[in-house]
């Protein structure tokens, strides 16, 4: 969908922004153990240093790694709708990665737990990360993409 760094840039802002939103509206209820409609302002007041180095991130590490392992499984010639989720999968496998990283520094500190947290962590992100990054995050950044850069339909002509 993206044709040029900045459009790439921007999608990725987007897709990222509201991945780290949904996901921190989900830590924030997991941790606090109810959820409300201050549930909503409390995720969205505190997700920003989480929202950047998530962007840089997904920016500069898992588009390429999705991408990488993605055409291994499908090819550049297949339905784009193949191509799409498994570009997807692969980001959202490569990005709870790295997220839970930060997730367990916040919620358990560096310990000598690190690993079994970082397991936990990183299963109950996934669990939730895929489904909100197929059906919700990524359709909604492909939808409003479209809208913002609308392309001619007959350009090759």
């Amino acid at each position: 969908m993206p044709e040029t760094r900045t459009e790439s840039i921007i999608f990725t802002a987007v897709t990222a922004w509201i991945m780290v939103y949904l996901m921190t509206l989900y830590n924030t209820v997991l941790a606090s153990g109810n959820f409300v409609n201050r549930t909503f302002w409390i995720a969205l007041k505190g997700m920003w240093v989480e929202f950047v180095i998530i962007f840089l991130c997904a920016y500069f590490i898992s588009a390429h790694v999705a991408k990488y392992f993605a055409f291994r499984v499908v090819k550049p010639g297949d339905r784009p709708i193949a191509i799409i989720f498994a570009i997807q999968i692969f980001t959202v496998v490569s990005q709870v990665a790295l997220a839970s990283i930060l997730g367990v520094y916040h919620g358990y500190g560096f310990t000598n737990q690190f690993i079994p947290n970082y397991l936990v962590t990183y299963c109950r992100n996934f669990a939730m990360a895929l489904p909100l990054q197929l059906f919700i995050a990524g359709p909604a950044a492909r939808a409003l993409f479209r809208f913002f850069f609308r392309r001619e339909k007959n350009r090759t002509e």
